[in-house]
């Protein structure tokens, strides 16, 4: 059996009511997790498929859902795994499906990530690419590896940590700050005001269409390119474009 194979494979379900919730968590393991909040929602809902090299790490994975005053938390139950280095690991696939606007907290191991229409977004995330769209909140991401993308948020985006990968960031009504990225390129377009971004080790920023400032405070390698800023531009010396 190859890495890829899924010797035994289920369905998984979990739900609760939406009425007067106002936050949902959402803890995903291995294996893909997509969010969508949709217009009258009246439930929170999560469906997925469990896939296991064995039958018995089969039965112990499940998608459970409570509830604790006005928040709703989903989470994957996914056993660890003991097989051989031909084995794959069991995963958990699973979507998630909330009422359109409302606050979402994830916190996800590995796998490719998406969220869209939500509200106020916080993400911790291990590994996989990250797709989040069209919130009317604020977006926080902390991410250790993987492609982030952000498009269409009504608010700011706040990225404290990034260590590698790409990061696109387009159409944010609000600013955009970057405290610490190691490595990956930066591609920031249509910000109504200030882009932030603290320290950048390696890969090129180019930003542009920015509202308010756009500041750098340490680049290491790679190139900062800029256009049409309406506020101050602070960057490194060596990358001041010249008058």
């Amino acid at each position: 059996m190859t890495g890829s194979d899924c010797q035994y494979d289920a369905g998984r379900k979990a739900a609760q009511s939406a009425a007067g919730v106002t936050k949902v968590e959402i803890v995903g393991r291995a294996g893909y997790l997509h969010i969508e909040g949709r217009p009258g929602a009246s439930e929170i809902r999560a469906d997925g498929q469990a896939c296991a090299p064995i039958e018995e790490e089969l039965a112990g994975m499940a998608l459970r859902a409570t509830r604790s005053g006005s928040t709703v938390r989903i989470e994957a139950i996914v056993p660890d795994h003991e097989g051989t280095f031909f084995q794959s690991s069991p995963k958990l696939d699973f979507e998630v499906t909330v009422p359109a606007g409302i606050a979402v907290d994830v916190v996800d191991s590995s796998g490719e990530l998406t969220v869209a229409n939500v509200g106020d977004l916080k993400v911790e995330d291990s590994s996989g690419s990250i797709e989040i769209r069209h919130t009317t909140g604020n977006v926080r991401v902390r991410d250790s590896s993987g492609e982030i993308v952000i498009d269409d948020v009504r608010g700011d985006v706040y990225i404290p940590q990034d260590s590698s990968g790409d990061i696109e960031i387009r159409r944010v009504g609000g600013g955009v700050t970057i405290d610490e990225d190691s490595s990956g390129s930066i591609d920031i377009r249509d910000v109504q005001r200030n882009v932030n971004i603290g320290s950048d080790g390696s890969g090129s920023i180019d930003v542009t269409d920015i509202g308010g400032d756009f500041t750098v405070g340490s680049k290491g390698s790679g190139s900062v390119e800029y256009d049409n800023v309406r506020g101050r531009v602070s960057v490194p010396a060596r990358h001041r474009h010249r008058d």
